[in-house]
């Protein structure tokens, strides 16, 4: 037993070890704007929102990898009273994430701004830059090395030869990143039906920054490029709705593709003449990470706040280690909408 744990150790660090550093992910992507796209800053029909997320992702290897995120965006109004004027969107991020036996933590406060242009009645383009720092640290004491493998099983009296330069460093970064928003609502009793869409393009890891805990390695983070999509379909004079989305992004030689799709059920709605009454709604649906996870998904939404629920399922071929148990997703958004009678600005 003790042997195959020490083999799944092993595969683990190897793995680690060729994703040279990737970043973190969640599988709610919908409910990581700031993580995904700078340009997504403030760009939406609203006043303000903050949102906090939390990922517990493989609890069956003993250790699991905690990841805590939270963020505020809220957009800035130069011309109130033209509809057609550019405007500002300000935000902060602010993540830390704790992987496995070593205690690699990884904590990253950025601040972003962005500028949304209206481009006619419904459509929206938007540019954002997010700069922030990074602190990185690590325990190497506490990991057991191939080199500490006798033949039969491990032996902690063995040396590693695993000399680290640092154990901990902090670095700069940028990201920046472009959004095209087209949104236009239908005509129903029910004041918040739409129809949407929402592309995007990014980049994190501009400058490219050094990682300094090996004095032998002269390796430097590689630059994720993503792109994303989504958008939300109202079935008119009816309650129900669908929200798909669709995430693809790369660094260096690893890839992520993630693909979906909810169906949003009112549960109560606003009206065109009053705006008296806020909406509630409930959203099921799955998503699947390509080789890795379906994942289920399952979010309320309470007047302004809304709470997410999902589950990796892995599928890869790291599951019969981790018995398919993947990770427990949750998220909480509070977000100040605009109201029906205020929807078009």
């Amino acid at each position: 037993m003790r042997k195959k744990h020490f083999l799944i150790a092993v595969f683990i660090l190897t793995g680690v070890s060729m994703l040279k550093a990737q970043d973190i992910h969640f599988s709610q992507i919908s409910q990581t704007p700031l993580l995904l796209n700078p340009a997504s800053t403030g760009a939406y029909d609203g006043f303000y929102r903050g949102i906090i997320n939390f990922k517990n992702q493989w609890v069956e290897m003993g250790k699991p990898y905690q990841t805590f995120m939270g963020s505020y965006d809220m957009p800035i109004y130069i011309n109130k009273n033209r509809k057609s004027a550019a405007y500002l969107g300000a935000g902060a991020l602010l993540f830390s994430d704790k992987a496995g036996n070593s205690h690699l933590t990884t904590t990253h406060f950025g601040t972003a701004i962005s500028c949304i242009v209206p481009v006619g009645s419904s459509q929206k383009l938007s540019a954002g830059i997010l700069g922030g720092v990074t602190y990185s640290s690590i325990d190497l004491s506490a990991i057991q090395w191939p080199n500490q493998y006798n033949g039969q099983s491990y032996d902690p009296n063995l040396p590693s030869y695993e000399v680290a330069k640092k154990s901990s460093y902090l670095f700069y970064d940028l990201a920046a990143g472009v959004l095209y928003h087209w949104q236009r609502p239908l005509n129903s009793f029910s004041g918040r039906q739409m129809a949407s869409f929402d592309f995007g393009a990014a980049l994190f890891h501009a400058t490219k920054p050094k990682q300094r805990y090996f004095s032998l390695a002269n390796e430097r983070k590689y630059p994720r490029v993503v792109f994303h999509a989504d958008g939300r379909y109202d079935f008119e004079d009816t309650r129900v709705g669908i929200i798909p989305s669709a995430l693809f992004m790369f660094q260096g030689a690893s890839y992520e593709l993630e693909a979906g799709m909810l169906v949003r059920i009112l549960t109560n709605s606003v009206t065109n003449y009053t705006g008296y009454t806020t909406e509630s709604a409930l959203s099921v649906g799955v998503h699947y990470r390509h080789k890795d996870a379906i994942i289920p998904q399952v979010y309320f939404e309470i007047h302004d706040f809304g709470v997410g629920l999902s589950y990796d399922i892995n599928i890869s071929s790291f599951s019969r280690a981790s018995k398919l148990k993947g990770g427990l997703e949750i998220s909480v958004k509070y977000a100040k909408m605009r109201g029906a009678l205020y929807r078009n600005r």
